[in-house]
């Protein structure tokens, strides 16, 4: 597989580095600055609503996305940029690094979503990857069930699996996630993960109705640059 399908994620994974770095510096400012606060968004929303001048509320409806490059501190960074590689490496592989990034950005914006809808009247910032790392999760099981996969055979995996079973982690996952929502747990965005798997799953059952096969995409790609050289 070209290095180049996995530059996305390579790129991602620097991006989240480089913020941390940041964040050791700057102490709570890059939080407060980047991290999603769901009181603010639902006053943003009423804002929209209402009409009042929506570009002022521009930098509040960013957090939505810029709050996955921010993380709570260097277990939590090290725990997304181990799913993140394993699962995005295998997004960019079946897909292309585009859609990987595609992905990404989109199943992080519905995790904020999702969990801003479950907590609308919380002010603490939420902060972290893991939606869009169940985005790829969601994603992964999503074309598993339709596509006929190659065993992955990525780290940290000590060697290939069938696809399936890799993903039933995403799945217990999601059932912890589920859980923690049911029980009112605190300290986790359970909405965001929830969020993430869901809207992944999607755009897999998107993907996999417009493409019968992996095979059937790749040539898809090959059809348009063709054009585009011509």
């Amino acid at each position: 597989m070209p290095a180049r399908r996995h530059a996305t994620i390579v790129g991602i994974i620097a991006l989240l580095a480089a913020v941390y770095a940041v964040q050791v510096f700057a102490d709570d400012a890059v939080i407060e600055r980047l991290g999603l606060v769901p009181a603010e968004i639902a006053g943003a929303w009423q804002s929209l609503l209402a009409g009042e001048a929506p570009l002022a509320s521009l930098p509040t409806w960013s957090t939505m996305l810029t709050c996955a490059f921010v993380h709570g501190g260097v277990e939590h960074l090290l725990l997304n940029m181990v799913f993140l590689w394993a699962f995005g490496v295998l997004a960019s592989e079946h897909l292309s690094a585009a859609l990987a990034l595609a992905v990404f950005v989109l199943t992080a914006i519905c995790g904020s979503v999702m969990h801003v809808l479950l907590n609308p009247g919380s002010d603490v910032p939420t902060i972290g990857a893991s939606g869009a790392v169940c985005g790829f999760e969601g994603l992964y099981l999503g074309l598993a069930l339709r596509w006929e996969l190659d065993w992955p055979d990525v780290w940290p995996l000590a060697h290939p699996i069938p696809p399936l079973q890799l993903a039933a982690f995403g799945v217990l996952g999601f059932g912890f996630d589920v859980y923690g929502v049911m029980n009112h747990a605190v300290g986790i965005a359970f909405g965001g993960h929830i969020g993430g798997f869901v809207s992944g799953f999607v755009i897999a059952g998107a993907l996999t109705a417009v493409y019968p096969s992996g095979a059937s995409l790749a040539r898809s790609w090959m059809g348009r640059r063709e054009k585009q050289r011509r």
